[in-house]
């Protein structure tokens, strides 16, 4: 008998079946849909016919280097050696890779709180890392709790994880529980993995906190971003990795022996990126507070509950009243409806009354897909 999919298995699966339905509407994964703006094809255009092959080091050529230094200072407070403390990556998804397996070894415990990005659980497993769950809470909108954090260090415990705005819940950790979590770093000499990846995307007054910008946490912070949210360039797989000195050259060591450099000619639209002025970032934020409010408004027509979304792209709901397992709900919306919605137990043991919406569709697309939704919930509460 065959195991059941779980995590990351369970959402290509699904993902598999939606694109067999001509007519399916994706409200669960986390690629934006707006295009990347014109300017950096553009530049993408020029590098490959001037610079296509062009030699890269490992850790990404200088110049973005440079411009990923300038942008860390400026939009998240973190003042880094270019040549020394970041590391170009292919996106998002090979950064967090590389942030765990260069800060926890086999036996060796992660501070995860929980519900998480599903990948990064992968990554502790590739590492033979331990996983030291955290809860966090739908009635208090998915806080990572310094308390709780603080209560389950061990004295096996290597790093805590730190995702904000986080995905699924897109909870936004405050200043003041950042300021916490360092603390607690420092006194149990822990080191930090902290993802900044929708540190623009912010909502209702919400403030993001970089956690290496605070006072006695740059030499034990390891920090990703990358291009994949901000400028809509999913597919181009361009991120980084900045951090002490110490910790960099064993990221970046592990990354010539797994990958070698990031793609030049994305490095390349990544600098331009980086070094031009642009309303573009802006006006997705703006796009994605309007379909927010679509997403929130229909949810609460629907009479389901969620943590508020503060930052990111996502809505984390809650479907006990429902009465029914996510799994067997997210499978019931795709068959009957071909809506797909993803399974809050992708993202954490006992998730399994939890779903992950995404506001990442244009706002027609997105009320299309939430009237299906709300179809089948009619039919589950007899309505």
């Amino acid at each position: 008998m065959s195991k059941p999919k779980l995590g990351t298995d369970l959402l290509y699966a699904l993902i598999a079946q939606a694109r067999t339905y001509p007519d399916t509407i994706i409200l669960g994964r986390g690629d934006p849909d707006l295009d990347t703006p014109l300017f950096i094809r553009e530049a993408a255009h020029e590098a490959l016919k001037k610079n296509a092959n062009d030699y890269s080091p490992a850790e990404g050529i200088s110049s973005l280097r440079q411009a990923i230094a300038e942008r860390v200072r400026r939009v998240n407070g973190i003042e880094v050696d270019p040549e020394t403390e970041v590391v170009v990556t292919n996106g998002g998804q090979e950064a967090l890779f590389l942030m765990v397996l260069t800060t926890v070894g086999e036996g060796e415990g992660l501070i995860f709180p929980e519900p998480n990005y599903n990948t990064y659980a992968d990554a502790l497993n590739f590492a033979r890392g331990v996983k030291i769950s955290v809860p966090t809470h739908a009635s208090e909108d998915f806080r990572v709790d310094p308390a709780r954090v603080r209560a389950a260090i061990t004295d096996r415990t290597r790093a805590m994880l730190l995702v904000s705005p986080n995905n699924p819940t897109a909870n936004v950790i405050t200043r003041a529980d950042s300021l916490e979590f360092v603390k607690i770093a420092n006194e149990h000499d822990l080191l930090m993995i902290t993802d900044d990846i929708y540190d623009v995307f912010m909502y209702d007054d919400h403030v993001h906190t970089s956690m290496a910008s605070l006072p006695g946490a740059k030499s034990r912070t390891l920090t990703l971003n990358a291009l994949s949210k901000s400028y809509s360039m999913t597919g181009w797989r361009t991120g980084w990795v900045t951090g002490p000195a110490d910790l960099i050259s064993q990221t970046k060591q592990i990354k010539a022996a797994i990958t070698g450099p990031t793609a030049i000619v994305a490095q390349y639209a990544a600098l331009k990126a980086l070094t031009t002025p642009t309303d573009a970032v802006e006006e997705f934020r703006q796009t994605y507070i309007r379909r927010r409010k679509v997403v929130l408004e229909a949810l609460d027509a629907m009479g389901l509950q969620y943590g508020i979304p503060h930052g990111g792209q996502f809505v984390f709901v809650d479907i006990t009243n429902t009465g029914m397992d996510c799994n067997d709900l997210v499978q019931k919306v795709l068959d009957e409806q071909h809506v797909l919605i993803y399974p809050g137990s992708s993202f954490a043991p006992g998730m399994n009354n939890y779903l992950r919406m995404t506001f990442l569709q244009p706002e027609d697309i997105l009320r299309e897909g939430l009237a299906r939704v709300k179809v089948a919930m009619d039919k589950i509460f007899g309505r």
